[in-house]
């Protein structure tokens, strides 16, 4: 029984997982191809130790892979051999349990002024508009490219989000948002009402809201190639900026509007507070000034001075 390999444990693994999205399931097939089963594919998964895989991080790590690449590819070993030991293939503590692994990286989020997300909008031609709608809404690519025209009420200015577009392997496949909380009404700013307005004129309840020049669902990789991105963003000056990076300027805009961790939680769709508070911190650096401020406001003297 213990002589099973890992490539075995890992067809097993994968079989069980429905709950995998399109994309996270192409990503673990990927990392299976490429980073595991060369390695381990072959191994029984009695033989694969922690020396092993400390070993494989450690190769990872020199060839220029970055923290959190090595942490999600450790990741896909480490359910795999909690799958063998859930199924009593595995005898003892999980090997990949007590990995260690580079320090990860500060994230420095990049956001757009106004100016530029106007800028940005300019240069990007016919399609521009998807630029704003990312920008004011926070929206994720895919979850604005899955909306259907009974998702979108104008006169209300809420966008309904429930579902999410993925491209995977060229195609485009429907699924949930990222997660639970992913599943959300959005406000509409009055800016985006005209460019809503011109997108849903003339389609039907069920068709999508955002689409092509031919009226099919809009990809992310032949919206880029019809806006010319590379381009685009170097012409602003910002030649690494990320599709995602609007969502990240949505949240800067938002909260230079005033707006607090807990509308922007539920807006972004984040699962709790904490997971906002976390990923935009150093946008809320000036409550810590409010804190200095109220203390400079009390009364320090002794209570007989008063």
């Amino acid at each position: 029984m213990f002589r099973i390999t890992l490539a075995t444990v890992y067809q097993s693994w994968l079989a069980s997982r429905l709950d995998l999205s399109p994309m996270v399931r192409r990503g673990y097939e990927d990392i299976w191809r490429l980073r595991i089963k060369p390695r381990f594919g072959g191994w029984s998964v009695g033989k694969i130790d922690r020396q092993s895989i400390e070993k494989w991080v450690n190769e990872m790590a020199e060839s220029g892979l970055s923290p959190r690449t090595l942490r999600w590819n450790h990741s896909v070993l480490k359910m795999c051999l909690d799958h063998a030991a859930d199924e009593g293939q595995l005898l003892g503590r999980n090997p990949a349990a007590r990995t260690k692994f580079p320090p990860l990286r500060p994230t420095a989020h990049t956001y757009l002024t106004t100016a530029e997300v106007a800028s940005l909008t300019l240069v990007c031609g016919g399609q521009r508009d998807v630029v704003s709608l990312l920008a004011c809404t926070g929206m994720r690519f895919g979850e604005l490219t899955g909306r259907n025209v009974e998702d979108v009420d104008v006169k209300a200015r809420r966008i309904r989000v429930h579902r999410s577009i993925t491209q995977v392997g060229g195609k485009l496949v429907e699924g949930n948002p990222k997660s639970s909380a992913g599943r959300r009404s959005i406000p509409i700013p009055e800016r985006l009402i005209p460019v809503l307005t011109t997108r849903l004129a003339g389609r039907g309840p069920g068709e999508p809201a955002i689409t092509s020049p031919l009226g099919s669902r809009l990809g992310l990789e032949n919206w880029k190639r019809s806006v010319k991105w590379r381009q685009a963003i170097v012409k602003i000056g910002r030649p690494t900026l990320r599709m995602h990076d609007l969502r990240h300027t949505y949240a800067s805009l938002a909260r230079r509007a005033g707006a607090d961790l807990r509308p922007l939680q539920k807006t972004m769709g984040h699962a709790s507070i904490t997971v906002t508070a976390h990923i935009y911190a150093d946008l809320y650096d000036d409550e810590l000034d409010d804190v200095a401020s109220a203390l400079d406001a009390l009364d320090h003297r002794p209570l007989h001075e008063r």
